[in-house]
């Protein structure tokens, strides 16, 4: 299962209306699924912490963040590559680059399901989205 970064937002920041929804969610994740993400959505992720959390206690949040069991994944050049052509093919749905990173990711590892509040994924067929906020 892959998360994408606004959802660890949602976690991280307890302030947020769609935390508990998140929060809920993630932690039964934690304990029987394998939750992975890339670089580019942990440096999001991490970005978005620092920048509204402040620099210690998002720093704090991201220290929390990189404990966290979770698999992190490289973006290599052929996943770059891969990307490029995700986002050559769905930009007009609204897949942005650091979407089509994940994308490029899930399929290079053959994760299916991707936890995400970005309703552009629900337009790509052979994804499987599972918002929390929506349930």
């Amino acid at each position: 299962m892959f998360v994408d970064s606004n959802i660890w937002c949602y976690y991280f920041n307890e302030e947020l209306p769609e935390h508990h929804a998140v929060a809920s969610f993630l932690e039964e994740q934690f304990e029987g699924s394998i939750l992975a993400i890339n670089v580019v959505v942990l440096i999001e992720a991490a970005h978005y912490l620092i920048k509204h959390l402040g620099p210690l206690d998002g720093g704090k949040k991201v220290d929390s963040f990189l404990s966290a069991p979770l698999i992190i994944h490289d973006l290599d050049i052929a996943s770059t590559k891969t990307a490029i052509e995700w986002l050559r093919r769905y930009s007009h749905v609204g897949i942005g680059g650091r979407d089509a990173t994940i994308i490029a990711t899930m399929k290079k590892h053959g994760i299916t399901q991707l936890v995400t509040h970005n309703q552009a994924f629900k337009k790509i067929n052979d994804l499987t989205v599972i918002d929390p906020i929506d349930k």
